[in-house]
């Protein structure tokens, strides 16, 4: 097998997986955290911010490709069919935006691509920039397409917090198990 084949099935298998890891933290979010959700589509808590900014951070670009096609997915089943467009859009606007708010960090030399090396400031500012990238770019996605009962003045506030809180969440998890990880070794 080729050296571009083996690539191409590498990259395939982690958009599949952090497609489908996407999925299913969106389910359990939608479980956990069912009473505290504000309107569809916008929570309070939404835990699968924080593995947008996670899979991104660990797979780049893939990363926002897998997040796009579980987007899909998920409004697939949200939107029932009843706006196509919204649903495309929709994943777009959910798989690259973490994607695209690391890129400009990147370049701005606030923060560093290194892993290993970020820090708890650098963390919370990318959370910070990517929660209200995001919160923005769906408001005014939804806004736009004419989304069903949006209020994007409203619906903008209870977005950025769920997303802060659900990646904050997400992780500090994620470095504390990283820590613990590294401990042993």
């Amino acid at each position: 097998m080729t050296r571009f084949i083996q690539d191409a099935l590498q990259k395939s298998m982690l958009i599949a997986f952090s497609a489908i890891l996407f999925v299913g933290f969106f389910q359990f979010n939608s479980w956990i955290f069912a009473s505290l959700e504000h309107s569809q589509g916008v929570s309070w808590v939404f835990l699968p911010a924080g593995f947008r900014i996670i899979l991104v951070l660990v797979l780049g670009f893939s990363g926002g490709l897998g997040l796009m096609l579980g987007s899909w997915y998920i409004d697939r089943e949200l939107f029932g069919g009843s706006n196509e467009t919204l649903a495309i859009l929709n994943g777009v606007v959910s798989g690259f935006t973490p994607w695209l708010i690391l890129k400009y960090l990147t370049m701005r030399q606030w923060l560093n691509q290194q892993l290993h090396s970020l820090t708890t400031r650098q963390l919370l500012n990318m959370t910070l920039a990517f929660s209200a990238a995001s919160a923005i770019a769906h408001q005014l996605l939804w806004l736009l397409i004419d989304k069903p009962n949006v209020n994007p003045w409203v619906d903008v506030w209870p977005m950025f917090f769920g997303n802060v809180t659900g990646a904050l969440l997400m992780l500090y998890a994620f470095k504390f198990v990283l820590d613990r990880v590294r401990v042993k070794n």
